[in-house]
C-alpha cells in the first residue's frame, strides 16, 4: 500500500525505502537515502508484505558486496517483491524471481547465458549502430520541433527515442511500439496507479503472460524465418550444446525488450530535467562535443534508474557494527551509491566532465549491465543533435515521477522551449 511520503530525514525509518510515494519523489528518495547512509548505512528493513533485507546505502559497501559474485548471489532474490508475490511466481513459474534473466542468474549459468548476446553488445557492435542512432536522434529532436514551442518532453519523446532503437536491434516491427511500452510501463511502474495493470485483469502476472504470448510469435517466426536481428539470436540459441530453456529463453526476450529502453528513457528524460536546471552544464556541452560519453554517463549517474538489486550472503559477515548471517539478503541501493559524498566530491551537483568511471548506475562486477555502451550512446547522440538546436528552455509545470522502488524515473517533464 502506497504511503504519504514524509517530508524530514528526522522522521523516516528504514521501511520507508519500500514507500512508492517517498521513492516516487527525487526529494523525499534522496532525502531518505542521505539519512540513511549518516545514520544508518547497513539497516534492517523489516516490513509486513516482504522479507527482511539489509538495506546498504554507501559506496563502498555497495561496490564490495556488488563486485563478490560468488560470495553475495543474484539467483536466491534478486528483487524487491512482496512475498505474496514471490508465492504466486513460485507456483506459476518455478522460481520466487518470476523471470529468469541474467540479473536473476550466478555462475556458471550467468556466465554461459551472457555468451549468447554479448557480441550484440560490445563495443565494437555498438559503435557500428552509431549512424542509425544518430538519424533516429534527429528524427526525435525534428518531431520536438514540429510541436512547436511545448511537449511533455518524457512522453512524447524520451520514452520512444530508445524504445524505436531497442525494436530495431531485436527487428521487431514499429507497429510494436505501444505495446511493448505499454507492457513496460506495467512490468516496472506496477507500484505506480498511473501504470499498474488492474488487479481484476490480472496484475503483474498478467503483464508476464502478455509478454510471453507476443514473444512466442517472434519465436515461432524467427524459427521459420531467420533474420539478421538480435530476435532471431534468442529464438535459436542455443546453451550445453541444447536449445535455451524455454524460461530462460522468454526472460531474455522480456528484459531485452523492456530492460534495453526503459532505463535509458529515464536517464534522457531526467537528464534533461538536469540540464535545465543547471544551465552552465548544458552551455559546457553544447560548446564541448567532445564530451559526449562521458557527460551521457554523468546523466546516468545522477537518475541512476535501476534502484536496486539483491544480493543473498553465503557467509556471515561484519559491517558496520551489523552482523550478517549467512542467507540473509542485502538490497544494493545505487541512486543512494551514486550521491555518496565519501565517494563523489559534491555528488549532487551536475557535473559533465566528472571521471565517469566511479559511477554504478550500471552495477558492478560480472552482472554489471551488459547495454551500458548501447545507453551511454543513445544519451550522448540524443543531446548531441537536442542541445546545438535549443535557443531555450523551461520547466512548464511540475515534473512527475514513477512511483516505483525497482526502476524509476520521470513519468511527465512538460517543457517550453524555442528551437532553431
Amino acid at each position: 500500500m502506497n504511503q504519504p511520503a514524509t517530508g524530514t530525514p528526522s522522521q523516516f525509518q528504514p521501511q520507508d525505502i519500500l514507500n512508492p510515494a517517498i521513492m516516487g519523489r527525487e526529494e523525499t528518495m534522496y532525502a531518505l537515502f542521505d539519512h540513511l547512509r549518516s545514520t544508518d548505512p547497513v539497516a534492517l528493513v523489516e516490513h509486513p508484505e516482504y522479507r527482511p533485507f539489509w538495506a546498504l546505502t554507501r559506496y563502498d559497501d555497495v561496490k564490495r558486496i556488488g563486485s563478490a559474485n560468488d560470495e553475495f548471489l543474484s539467483a536466491p532474490r534478486t528483487v524487491l517483491v512482496p512475498e505474496e508475490a514471490e508465492k504466486m511466481f513460485l507456483e506459476t513459474f518455478g522460481t520466487a524471481n518470476g523471470l529468469e534473466t541474467l540479473i536473476h542468474m550466478d555462475r556458471p549459468k550467468h556466465l554461459k547465458m551472457r555468451k549468447v548476446t554479448r557480441e550484440w553488445f560490445l563495443p565494437r557492435s555498438i559503435q557500428s549502430l552509431e549512424v542509425e542512432v544518430r538519424e533516429l536522434a534527429k528524427e526525435f529532436v525534428d518531431k520536438m520541433a514540429d510541436m512547436g514551442d511545448h511537449c511533455d518532453f518524457v512522453r512524447d519523446i524520451a520514452l520512444y527515442f530508445p524504445l524505436r532503437i531497442i525494436l530495431s536491434i531485436l527487428g521487431l516491427p514499429r507497429e510494436s511500439e505501444e505495446t511493448m511500452l505499454k507492457l513496460t510501463q506495467e512490468i516496472f511502474g506496477g507500484q505506480d496507479p498511473d501504470m499498474q495493470r488492474d488487479i481484476k485483469s490480472g496484475g503483474g502476472l498478467q503483464v508476464l503472460h502478455d509478454f510471453g504470448a507476443y514473444f512466442n510469435d517472434v519465436i515461432a517466426d524467427r524459427k521459420i524465418n531467420p533474420q539478421q536481428d538480435l530476435a532471431t539470436i534468442l529464438a535459436n540459441a542455443e546453451v550445453d550444446g541444447q536449445p535455451m530453456d524455454p524460461l530462460d529463453q522468454m526472460s531474455y526476450f522480456i528484459i531485452t525488450a523492456s530492460a534495453g529502453h526503459d532505463t535509458t528513457s529515464a536517464a534522457i528524460g531526467g537528464g534533461l530535467k538536469a540540464l535545465i536546471e543547471h544551465p552552465e552544464q548544458m552551455q559546457l556541452w553544447r560548446d564541448n562535443p567532445e564530451l559526449d560519453i562521458g557527460a551521457a554517463k554523468e546523466l546516468i549517474r545522477w537518475v541512476s534508474p535501476v534502484r536496486h538489486m539483491v544480493r543473498t550472503a553465503t557467509q556471515d559477515l561484519e559491517l558496520h557494527g551489523k552482523h550478517i548471517k549467512a542467507g540473509d539478503y542485502l538490497a544494493l541501493w545505487y541512486p543512494a551509491a551514486n550521491r555518496d559524498p565519501e565517494a563523489f566530491e559534491s555528488p549532487n551537483t551536475l557535473d559533465l566532465t566528472r571521471d565517469p568511471k566511479q559511477q554504478m548506475a550500471f552495477g558492478y562486477g560480472s552482472h554489471m549491465c551488459l547495454g551500458q555502451h548501447l545507453a551511454a550512446l543513445e544519451v550522448a547522440c540524443f543531446f548531441r543533435e537536442l542541445l546545438p538546436r535549443l535557443d531555450d528552455i523551461k520547466i512548464a509545470a511540475k515534473p512527475e515521477w514513477v512511483q516505483a522502488i525497482f526502476v524509476g524515473g520521470l513519468k511527465s517533464l512538460p517543457v517550453n522551449y524555442q528551437m532553431r
